[in-house]
């Protein structure tokens, strides 16, 4: 799948997360590079880029602050799949480079 001009919006995150279901990804790139932005309930502004491993997997670099006013960089590993009712969902398996460095997973609905 070309993630050029898709959104997926957050429908999970871990605990130790800073995006809400109101976060949403949109890409603006797939050729070569995978690219996009974040923004949206507690995330400001956040930029994503990304290196595709197969046809539904992708490994991201991501910085982002919240509106809680923390700068925060992390790297994640995406997978691209359908769910029973046959929707795209993302599935992150992620990790903070930045504070704690603890990792944790979300699950975006492409929207």
């Amino acid at each position: 799948m070309n993630l050029a001009g898709t959104t997926f919006r957050a429908v999970s995150n871990s605990e130790n997360g800073s995006l809400n279901t109101q976060t949403e990804m949109r890409f603006t790139s797939d050729d070569g590079l995978v690219i996009g932005n974040y923004s949206g309930g507690t995330i400001v502004a956040g930029h994503v880029l990304g290196k595709r491993l197969g046809a539904s997997e992708v490994e991201f670099l991501y910085h982002g602050a919240t509106t809680a006013g923390e700068v925060q960089a992390g790297k994640a590993s995406a997978r691209f799949a359908l769910d029973e009712a046959n929707q795209v969902r993302m599935y992150l398996e992620w990790q903070w480079l930045t504070g704690d460095q603890s990792s944790g997973q979300s699950e975006w609905l492409l929207a």
